[in-house]
Protein backbone atom coordinates (compact mmCIF):
# COMPACT_ATOMS: atom_id res chain seq x y z
CA UNK A 1 0.00 0.00 0.00
CA UNK A 2 1.03 3.59 -0.52
CA UNK A 3 -0.14 6.67 0.76
CA UNK A 4 -0.68 9.49 -1.31
CA UNK A 5 1.15 11.96 0.96
CA UNK A 6 0.82 16.11 0.59
CA UNK A 7 2.34 17.11 3.87
CA UNK A 8 -0.93 18.55 4.70
CA UNK A 9 -2.92 17.68 7.72
CA UNK A 10 -5.51 15.30 6.51
CA UNK A 11 -3.03 13.44 4.97
CA UNK A 12 -0.71 13.46 7.77
CA UNK A 13 -3.67 12.40 9.94
CA UNK A 14 -3.69 9.46 7.16
CA UNK A 15 0.30 8.54 7.46
CA UNK A 16 0.23 8.50 11.29
CA UNK A 17 -2.99 5.79 11.42
CA UNK A 18 -1.75 3.66 8.79
CA UNK A 19 2.24 3.89 10.43
CA UNK A 20 0.36 2.87 13.81
CA UNK A 21 -1.64 0.07 12.23
CA UNK A 22 1.37 -1.12 10.28
CA UNK A 23 3.32 -1.45 13.49
CA UNK A 24 0.43 -4.05 14.56
CA UNK A 25 -0.56 -5.56 11.57
CA UNK A 26 2.63 -5.74 9.72
CA UNK A 27 1.95 -4.72 6.12
CA UNK A 28 3.44 -3.10 3.15
CA UNK A 29 3.33 0.42 3.32
CA UNK A 30 5.04 3.24 1.43
CA UNK A 31 4.55 7.13 0.79
CA UNK A 32 4.16 9.08 -2.05
CA UNK A 33 4.19 12.61 -2.73
CA UNK A 34 3.32 14.57 -5.87
CA UNK A 35 4.83 17.74 -6.63
CA UNK A 36 2.83 19.93 -8.21
CA UNK A 37 5.59 22.91 -8.76
CA UNK A 38 2.99 25.61 -8.61
CA UNK A 39 3.93 26.90 -4.97
CA UNK A 40 7.21 28.98 -4.18
CA UNK A 41 6.67 26.61 -1.15
CA UNK A 42 6.96 23.30 -3.14
CA UNK A 43 10.34 22.21 -2.79
CA UNK A 44 9.98 22.66 0.64
CA UNK A 45 6.62 20.84 1.44
CA UNK A 46 8.57 17.73 -0.66
CA UNK A 47 11.20 17.80 1.69
CA UNK A 48 8.84 18.02 4.23
CA UNK A 49 7.03 14.98 3.10
CA UNK A 50 10.40 13.03 2.70
CA UNK A 51 11.98 13.67 6.34
CA UNK A 52 8.13 12.63 7.83
CA UNK A 53 8.74 9.13 5.98
CA UNK A 54 12.21 8.79 6.93
CA UNK A 55 11.36 9.52 10.55
CA UNK A 56 8.33 6.54 10.27
CA UNK A 57 11.02 4.15 8.72
CA UNK A 58 9.18 4.10 5.87
CA UNK A 59 10.37 4.49 1.76
CA UNK A 60 9.11 7.40 0.34
CA UNK A 61 8.89 8.41 -3.71
CA UNK A 62 7.35 11.19 -5.44
CA UNK A 63 7.25 12.50 -9.13
CA UNK A 64 7.22 16.00 -10.63
CA UNK A 65 4.11 17.06 -13.15
CA UNK A 66 4.47 19.02 -16.03
CA UNK A 67 1.05 20.78 -15.64
CA UNK A 68 1.14 22.37 -18.95
CA UNK A 69 1.32 18.89 -20.77
CA UNK A 70 -1.31 17.38 -19.36
CA UNK A 71 -5.14 17.58 -20.10
CA UNK A 72 -7.78 19.73 -18.40
CA UNK A 73 -9.56 23.01 -18.77
CA UNK A 74 -8.10 24.90 -15.67
CA UNK A 75 -5.10 24.35 -13.38
CA UNK A 76 -6.69 22.09 -11.17
CA UNK A 77 -8.34 19.45 -13.46
CA UNK A 78 -4.64 19.50 -15.11
CA UNK A 79 -3.60 18.94 -11.53
CA UNK A 80 -6.10 16.29 -10.71
CA UNK A 81 -5.47 14.55 -13.98
CA UNK A 82 -1.72 14.25 -13.23
CA UNK A 83 -2.29 12.85 -9.55
CA UNK A 84 -4.28 10.20 -10.89
CA UNK A 85 -1.86 9.45 -13.91
CA UNK A 86 0.87 9.06 -11.04
CA UNK A 87 -1.19 7.18 -8.29
CA UNK A 88 -1.92 4.56 -11.66
CA UNK A 89 1.87 3.95 -12.25
CA UNK A 90 3.04 3.18 -8.75
CA UNK A 91 3.33 -0.55 -8.42
CA UNK A 92 1.07 -1.26 -5.48
CA UNK A 93 -2.04 -2.90 -4.73
CA UNK A 94 -3.87 0.08 -2.87
CA UNK A 95 -3.23 3.95 -2.80
CA UNK A 96 -4.74 5.47 -0.09
CA UNK A 97 -5.80 8.81 -0.12
CA UNK A 98 -7.29 11.44 3.15
CA UNK A 99 -10.24 12.59 1.65
CA UNK A 100 -12.68 13.53 4.66
CA UNK A 101 -16.72 14.23 4.94
CA UNK A 102 -16.07 17.97 4.53
CA UNK A 103 -14.43 17.07 0.75
CA UNK A 104 -17.07 14.99 -0.01
CA UNK A 105 -19.28 17.55 0.63
CA UNK A 106 -17.18 19.98 -0.92
CA UNK A 107 -17.17 17.67 -3.81
CA UNK A 108 -20.72 17.02 -4.25
CA UNK A 109 -21.63 21.08 -4.35
CA UNK A 110 -18.80 21.66 -7.04
CA UNK A 111 -20.55 18.74 -9.19
CA UNK A 112 -24.23 19.83 -8.17
CA UNK A 113 -23.44 23.54 -8.92
CA UNK A 114 -21.50 22.70 -12.82
CA UNK A 115 -24.73 20.91 -13.68
CA UNK A 116 -23.95 17.09 -12.60
CA UNK A 117 -25.85 13.63 -12.98
CA UNK A 118 -26.77 11.64 -10.78
CA UNK A 119 -23.12 9.54 -11.28
CA UNK A 120 -21.36 12.63 -10.64
CA UNK A 121 -23.56 13.73 -7.37
CA UNK A 122 -22.28 10.83 -6.10
CA UNK A 123 -19.18 12.22 -4.97
CA UNK A 124 -16.65 10.22 -4.30
CA UNK A 125 -16.09 6.58 -3.86
CA UNK A 126 -14.38 4.83 -0.88
CA UNK A 127 -12.56 2.85 -2.83
CA UNK A 128 -12.28 2.66 -6.87
CA UNK A 129 -10.39 0.69 -9.73
CA UNK A 130 -7.59 2.10 -11.13
CA UNK A 131 -7.06 1.69 -15.22
CA UNK A 132 -4.16 0.15 -14.70
CA UNK A 133 -5.17 -2.27 -11.87
CA UNK A 134 -5.33 -1.70 -7.69
CA UNK A 135 -7.67 0.52 -5.88
CA UNK A 136 -8.04 4.03 -4.51
CA UNK A 137 -8.74 4.14 -1.01
CA UNK A 138 -10.70 7.14 0.80
CA UNK A 139 -10.66 5.54 4.56
CA UNK A 140 -11.96 8.76 6.05
CA UNK A 141 -14.52 9.70 4.07
CA UNK A 142 -16.83 9.26 7.23
CA UNK A 143 -14.75 11.72 9.25
CA UNK A 144 -14.76 15.54 9.64
CA UNK A 145 -12.12 18.13 8.90
CA UNK A 146 -12.94 18.81 12.78
CA UNK A 147 -12.35 15.25 13.85
CA UNK A 148 -8.61 14.67 11.94
CA UNK A 149 -7.65 18.32 13.28
CA UNK A 150 -8.45 16.84 17.16
CA UNK A 151 -6.35 14.24 16.44
CA UNK A 152 -3.69 15.61 14.85
CA UNK A 153 -3.14 17.82 17.72
CA UNK A 154 -3.61 15.28 20.53
CA UNK A 155 -0.90 13.48 18.48
CA UNK A 156 1.45 16.47 18.17
CA UNK A 157 1.70 15.96 14.03
CA UNK A 158 3.54 18.47 12.28
CA UNK A 159 2.10 19.28 8.50
CA UNK A 160 2.66 22.29 6.24
CA UNK A 161 -0.12 24.64 5.07
CA UNK A 162 -0.92 25.15 1.25
CA UNK A 163 -1.37 28.92 1.04
CA UNK A 164 -3.19 27.99 -2.34
CA UNK A 165 -5.82 26.95 -0.45
CA UNK A 166 -6.96 30.57 0.92
CA UNK A 167 -7.31 31.35 -2.64
CA UNK A 168 -11.22 32.21 -3.68
CA UNK A 169 -9.71 32.11 -7.35
CA UNK A 170 -10.17 28.26 -7.23
CA UNK A 171 -13.55 27.00 -7.33
CA UNK A 172 -13.25 24.54 -4.44
CA UNK A 173 -11.49 27.24 -2.33
CA UNK A 174 -14.40 29.51 -3.07
CA UNK A 175 -16.81 26.62 -2.09
CA UNK A 176 -15.11 25.85 0.89
CA UNK A 177 -14.60 29.08 2.38
CA UNK A 178 -17.84 31.04 1.81
CA UNK A 179 -20.39 28.49 0.94
CA UNK A 180 -19.92 25.34 3.46
CA UNK A 181 -19.83 27.73 6.74
CA UNK A 182 -22.90 29.43 5.77
CA UNK A 183 -24.77 26.76 5.11
CA UNK A 184 -23.35 24.74 8.60
CA UNK A 185 -24.33 28.31 10.35
CA UNK A 186 -28.26 28.01 8.93
CA UNK A 187 -27.84 23.84 8.77
CA UNK A 188 -25.02 22.06 11.37
CA UNK A 189 -25.46 18.82 9.52
CA UNK A 190 -25.03 19.83 6.21
CA UNK A 191 -21.71 17.97 5.17
CA UNK A 192 -22.85 14.97 6.80
CA UNK A 193 -26.41 15.61 5.23
CA UNK A 194 -24.83 15.67 1.76
CA UNK A 195 -22.41 13.40 2.37
CA UNK A 196 -25.48 10.98 2.77
CA UNK A 197 -27.23 11.97 -0.28
CA UNK A 198 -23.96 11.20 -1.85
CA UNK A 199 -24.30 8.05 -0.88
CA UNK A 200 -28.19 7.95 -2.35
CA UNK A 201 -26.68 9.40 -5.58
CA UNK A 202 -24.25 6.23 -5.81
CA UNK A 203 -27.36 3.80 -5.44
CA UNK A 204 -29.19 5.40 -7.51
CA UNK A 205 -26.28 5.43 -10.57
CA UNK A 206 -26.00 1.62 -9.58
CA UNK A 207 -29.82 0.90 -10.31
CA UNK A 208 -29.28 3.27 -13.93
CA UNK A 209 -26.14 0.98 -15.27
CA UNK A 210 -28.04 -2.36 -14.08
CA UNK A 211 -30.79 -0.61 -16.54
CA UNK A 212 -28.20 0.03 -18.82
CA UNK A 213 -26.94 -3.58 -19.46
CA UNK A 214 -30.15 -5.11 -19.39
CA UNK A 215 -31.00 -2.57 -22.26
CA UNK A 216 -27.56 -3.74 -24.11
CA UNK A 217 -28.26 -6.83 -23.84
CA UNK A 218 -25.29 -7.78 -26.08
CA UNK A 219 -21.91 -9.73 -24.98
CA UNK A 220 -19.57 -7.99 -27.42
CA UNK A 221 -18.78 -4.24 -27.52
CA UNK A 222 -21.38 -3.03 -30.82
CA UNK A 223 -24.71 -1.76 -30.02
CA UNK A 224 -27.41 -2.49 -31.71
CA UNK A 225 -29.14 0.78 -32.78
CA UNK A 226 -32.77 -0.99 -33.36
CA UNK A 227 -32.56 -2.19 -29.76
CA UNK A 228 -31.51 1.41 -28.72
CA UNK A 229 -34.57 2.54 -31.04
CA UNK A 230 -37.22 0.49 -29.01
CA UNK A 231 -36.63 2.24 -25.70
CA UNK A 232 -37.43 5.60 -24.62
CA UNK A 233 -35.56 8.45 -25.16
CA UNK A 234 -34.95 8.76 -21.42
CA UNK A 235 -33.24 4.95 -21.42
CA UNK A 236 -31.49 5.93 -24.64
CA UNK A 237 -29.62 8.29 -23.26
CA UNK A 238 -28.64 6.34 -20.23
CA UNK A 239 -27.68 3.27 -22.41
CA UNK A 240 -25.09 5.57 -24.22
CA UNK A 241 -24.10 7.07 -20.80
CA UNK A 242 -23.00 3.81 -19.68
CA UNK A 243 -21.50 2.94 -22.48
CA UNK A 244 -19.26 5.60 -23.16
CA UNK A 245 -18.36 5.28 -19.88
CA UNK A 246 -17.22 1.84 -20.31
CA UNK A 247 -15.00 2.99 -22.13
CA UNK A 248 -13.87 6.09 -20.27
CA UNK A 249 -15.64 8.55 -22.09
CA UNK A 250 -17.99 10.90 -21.38
CA UNK A 251 -20.37 13.51 -22.78
CA UNK A 252 -21.88 16.85 -22.11
CA UNK A 253 -25.84 16.96 -21.91
CA UNK A 254 -26.12 18.45 -25.32
CA UNK A 255 -23.68 16.73 -26.83
CA UNK A 256 -24.75 12.82 -26.33
CA UNK A 257 -28.35 14.60 -27.55
CA UNK A 258 -26.93 15.45 -30.82
CA UNK A 259 -24.95 11.50 -31.10
CA UNK A 260 -28.44 10.43 -30.07
CA UNK A 261 -30.23 12.00 -32.85
CA UNK A 262 -27.85 11.19 -35.46
CA UNK A 263 -27.13 7.92 -34.93
CA UNK A 264 -30.76 7.06 -35.20
CA UNK A 265 -31.78 9.14 -38.17
CA UNK A 266 -28.80 8.56 -39.93
CA UNK A 267 -29.62 6.95 -43.82
CA UNK A 268 -29.13 3.52 -43.65
CA UNK A 269 -25.97 4.19 -46.29
CA UNK A 270 -24.14 6.24 -44.32
CA UNK A 271 -21.63 5.73 -41.68
CA UNK A 272 -21.69 9.15 -39.24
CA UNK A 273 -18.08 8.91 -37.06
CA UNK A 274 -17.59 10.99 -34.31
CA UNK A 275 -14.14 11.69 -32.34
CA UNK A 276 -14.01 11.82 -28.50
CA UNK A 277 -10.32 11.99 -27.42
CA UNK A 278 -8.56 8.81 -28.26
CA UNK A 279 -11.95 7.36 -29.19
CA UNK A 280 -14.09 7.12 -32.38
CA UNK A 281 -17.54 6.17 -32.69
CA UNK A 282 -18.76 4.66 -35.88
CA UNK A 283 -22.72 3.83 -37.07
CA UNK A 284 -21.83 0.93 -39.58
CA UNK A 285 -24.34 -1.90 -40.61
CA UNK A 286 -27.09 -0.25 -37.85
CA UNK A 287 -24.57 -0.83 -35.01
CA UNK A 288 -22.93 1.67 -32.74
CA UNK A 289 -19.02 0.66 -32.54
CA UNK A 290 -16.75 2.00 -29.88
CA UNK A 291 -13.53 2.02 -31.55
CA UNK A 292 -10.06 3.22 -30.50
CA UNK A 293 -8.55 6.36 -33.04
CA UNK A 294 -5.59 4.55 -34.49
CA UNK A 295 -3.61 6.47 -37.52
CA UNK A 296 -2.98 3.94 -40.17
CA UNK A 297 0.72 2.75 -40.36
CA UNK A 298 2.86 1.89 -43.48
CA UNK A 299 5.36 -0.13 -41.52
CA UNK A 300 6.16 -3.95 -42.56
CA UNK A 301 6.50 -6.16 -39.84
CA UNK A 302 7.70 -9.78 -39.75
CA UNK A 303 6.50 -12.43 -38.45
CA UNK A 304 6.17 -16.29 -38.16
CA UNK A 305 3.88 -19.14 -36.76
CA UNK A 306 4.61 -18.53 -33.36
CA UNK A 307 5.16 -14.53 -33.74
CA UNK A 308 2.13 -12.06 -32.36
CA UNK A 309 2.61 -8.47 -34.05
CA UNK A 310 0.53 -5.76 -32.05
CA UNK A 311 2.45 -3.16 -32.94
CA UNK A 312 2.08 -1.24 -35.35
CA UNK A 313 -0.96 -2.34 -36.41
CA UNK A 314 -2.77 -2.50 -32.94
CA UNK A 315 -3.76 -6.09 -32.89
CA UNK A 316 -2.51 -9.63 -32.39
CA UNK A 317 -2.09 -12.26 -35.28
CA UNK A 318 -2.84 -15.58 -33.91
CA UNK A 319 -2.84 -18.80 -35.66
CA UNK A 320 -4.81 -22.06 -35.71
CA UNK A 321 -5.23 -25.33 -37.23
CA UNK A 322 -7.36 -25.96 -40.07
CA UNK A 323 -8.42 -28.21 -43.22
CA UNK A 324 -7.25 -25.45 -45.41
CA UNK A 325 -5.04 -23.26 -43.82
CA UNK A 326 -1.48 -22.29 -45.38
CA UNK A 327 1.17 -25.11 -46.22
CA UNK A 328 3.48 -25.18 -43.15
CA UNK A 329 6.56 -25.38 -45.77
CA UNK A 330 5.54 -21.62 -46.44
CA UNK A 331 5.38 -20.32 -42.94
CA UNK A 332 9.04 -18.86 -43.38
CA UNK A 333 10.37 -15.23 -44.46
CA UNK A 334 6.34 -13.63 -43.54
CA UNK A 335 5.61 -10.16 -43.68
CA UNK A 336 2.67 -7.80 -42.72
CA UNK A 337 1.55 -5.39 -44.45
CA UNK A 338 -1.16 -2.69 -45.07
CA UNK A 339 -3.27 -2.63 -47.96
CA UNK A 340 -2.58 -0.19 -50.54
CA UNK A 341 -4.63 -0.95 -53.25
CA UNK A 342 -5.04 -3.38 -55.68
CA UNK A 343 -4.40 -6.64 -54.04
CA UNK A 344 -6.44 -9.40 -55.00
CA UNK A 345 -5.76 -13.24 -54.56
CA UNK A 346 -7.88 -16.87 -55.47
CA UNK A 347 -9.69 -18.33 -52.50
CA UNK A 348 -10.16 -21.61 -54.57
CA UNK A 349 -7.95 -23.32 -57.02
CA UNK A 350 -9.36 -22.44 -60.37
CA UNK A 351 -11.65 -19.40 -59.28
CA UNK A 352 -11.58 -16.11 -60.38
CA UNK A 353 -9.25 -13.27 -58.41
CA UNK A 354 -10.97 -12.04 -55.72
CA UNK A 355 -9.87 -8.21 -54.72
CA UNK A 356 -9.22 -7.51 -51.22
CA UNK A 357 -11.69 -5.03 -51.59
CA UNK A 358 -14.03 -7.41 -51.95
CA UNK A 359 -13.31 -9.43 -49.45
CA UNK A 360 -13.39 -7.36 -46.65
CA UNK A 361 -16.24 -5.72 -47.63
CA UNK A 362 -18.23 -9.49 -48.19
CA UNK A 363 -16.51 -10.40 -44.52
CA UNK A 364 -18.40 -6.94 -42.67
CA UNK A 365 -14.84 -5.38 -42.00
CA UNK A 366 -15.73 -2.21 -40.96
CA UNK A 367 -14.31 0.59 -42.65
CA UNK A 368 -12.15 2.41 -40.63
CA UNK A 369 -10.37 -1.37 -39.72
CA UNK A 370 -9.75 -2.19 -43.35
CA UNK A 371 -6.98 0.78 -43.58
CA UNK A 372 -4.86 -0.84 -40.64
CA UNK A 373 -5.88 -4.90 -41.30
CA UNK A 374 -2.33 -6.01 -42.33
CA UNK A 375 -2.28 -8.91 -45.31
CA UNK A 376 0.20 -11.58 -45.04
CA UNK A 377 3.19 -11.66 -47.40
CA UNK A 378 5.94 -13.80 -48.25
CA UNK A 379 8.46 -13.00 -50.79
CA UNK A 380 6.29 -10.60 -52.53
CA UNK A 381 3.26 -13.13 -52.70
CA UNK A 382 0.50 -12.35 -51.34
CA UNK A 383 -0.53 -15.19 -48.52
CA UNK A 384 -3.25 -14.64 -47.04
CA UNK A 385 -5.66 -11.94 -45.60
CA UNK A 386 -5.42 -13.07 -41.95
CA UNK A 387 -9.20 -14.39 -40.90
CA UNK A 388 -10.52 -13.72 -44.27
CA UNK A 389 -8.86 -15.97 -46.73
CA UNK A 390 -5.87 -17.65 -47.69
CA UNK A 391 -4.51 -17.71 -51.06
CA UNK A 392 -5.70 -20.88 -52.76
CA UNK A 393 -2.31 -21.70 -54.12
CA UNK A 394 -0.63 -21.92 -50.46
CA UNK A 395 -3.26 -24.15 -48.59
CA UNK A 396 -2.55 -27.06 -47.43
CA UNK A 397 -4.73 -29.66 -45.34
CA UNK A 398 -4.32 -29.48 -41.85
CA UNK A 399 -2.29 -26.32 -42.15
CA UNK A 400 -2.69 -23.23 -40.14
CA UNK A 401 -4.71 -20.63 -40.27
CA UNK A 402 -4.01 -16.74 -39.65
CA UNK A 403 -6.86 -15.03 -37.58
CA UNK A 404 -6.23 -11.16 -37.36
CA UNK A 405 -7.61 -9.74 -34.03
CA UNK A 406 -7.95 -6.09 -33.67
CA UNK A 407 -7.65 -4.84 -30.19
CA UNK A 408 -10.61 -3.04 -30.35
CA UNK A 409 -12.43 -5.96 -32.21
CA UNK A 410 -11.60 -9.14 -29.96
CA UNK A 411 -14.73 -10.58 -31.54
CA UNK A 412 -13.07 -10.37 -34.76
CA UNK A 413 -13.94 -13.27 -37.93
Amino acid sequence: MAVGFSGGLDSTVLLDLLARARERFAFSLSVFHVHHGLSPNADGWLAHCADVSSSLGLPFSSVQLNLAGLPGGNVEARARAGRYAAYASLAVDLVALAHHLDDQAETMLYRLVRGTGVHGAAGMPAARAMPEGGLIWRPLLDESRAALEDYAHARQLRWVEDESNAQDAYDRNYLRANVLPVLRSRFPGAAKALARAAGHFAEAGELLDELAAGDFGSVGERLSLARLASLSEARQRNLLRWLLARHGLRLEAQQLEVLRQQILTAESDRNPCFRLAAHALHRYRDELWVADHVEALSEVVSVDAVNRAIAPFHGDIVWQERASGLEVSSLDDMELRLRVGGEALRTHRGGPLRSVKNLFQEAGIPPWLRTRWPLLWRRGVLLAVPGIAVAAEMQAENGLWPRWIPLDWPDAP
